[in-house]
């Protein structure tokens, strides 16, 4: 691909434009750049840096306001500190935008990340999916993938959150809030919400099919169902930092009465069978 052809698709997809196509296109580019271990291009009207550590890309436009943005491909995952001091961790296949400004306090994020926010007097502000979610200083799990339900969950302290209908909500330390068709709130344990910052794969009353996605991204897998009655079984799980793919289908399939076969070539995963066991 022409430089001009990436610089194209990076100036969409910093913009939040760029279709599947072409961000996969842009991703194909990045990993192969990613083996080189080497690599740095000026982009018309943009400084751009390719970061060789977990998948990080750095965009920044002029010195006085530097437009940030770190991508974490599927498989992987990030530590990023935000100018203001605050520190967030990112999931598989997640996007972060913010500025190099430590007066800015706003971030959009695509995919999952979680928030320990420096307690400041100006508002901390996360656009994601639906919602914006404001806070002065407190931790939380914001979980809002393309085509996937919103969740956010408090770990500690106190947060706002405010949906595409102006609703808004105010959690607490293990309070929950999830926005699909309807907006629903629980009690949960939050450590659940963010077990996967250590490695831990935790499941807590998740269908089969959010359970895949989840999969999908950790372990850079695509899931097949040939069965869609299999989509909707439910679980309750954990399992250590050490668990395998393998592991993980196994006991899932046993509780749920189906079987799962993986491609040679170890791209795909295939679930079949009768349905969840009552």
């Amino acid at each position: 691909m022409s430089d001009e052809y990436i610089r194209s698709l990076a100036r969409k997809w910093l913009a939040g434009t760029a279709t599947e196509e072409e961000t996969a296109a842009l991703m194909q580019w990045y990993g192969k750049e990613e083996e080189k271990k080497q690599k740095s291009v000026w982009w018309i009207g943009i400084a751009a840096t390719v970061l060789l550590t977990a998948g990080v890309w750095w965009m920044m436009k002029k010195p006085e306001g530097r437009k940030m943005a770190v991508y974490v491909p599927r498989e992987q995952q990030n530590r990023v500190v935000l100018p203001d001091s605050s520190v967030v961790w990112l999931n598989a296949d997640s996007k972060l935008q913010y500025r190099e400004d430590t007066l800015s306090r706003e971030v959009t994020l695509t995919g999952e990340g979680f928030f320990d926010v420096s307690k400041r007097t100006k508002p901390f502000v996360v656009k994601a999916g639906r919602c914006i979610t404001t806070v002065l200083g407190t931790s939380f799990n914001i979980k809002a993938y393309n085509n996937e339900a919103v969740a956010i969950t408090v770990a500690s302290g106190k947060i706002q959150v405010q949906d595409e209908k102006k609703h808004i909500s105010i959690l607490t330390a293990n309070k929950q809030i999830t926005l699909e068709k309807t907006t629903v709130e629980r009690t949960v344990n939050a450590t659940v919400a963010h077990a996967w910052i250590h490695g831990r794969f935790e499941i807590d009353n998740e269908t089969f099919e959010t359970v895949a996605n989840n999969l999908s991204r950790k372990y850079g897998v695509t899931f097949h169902f040939e069965n869609d009655a299999l989509r909707q079984c439910t679980f309750i799980a954990s399992f250590d930092e050490h668990a395998t793919l393998e592991r993980i289908l196994g006991l899932l399939c046993k509780i749920n009465n189906s079987t799962f076969r993986i491609s040679e070539d170890q791209q795909e995963v295939y679930i079949s069978g009768q349905g969840c066991s009552l």
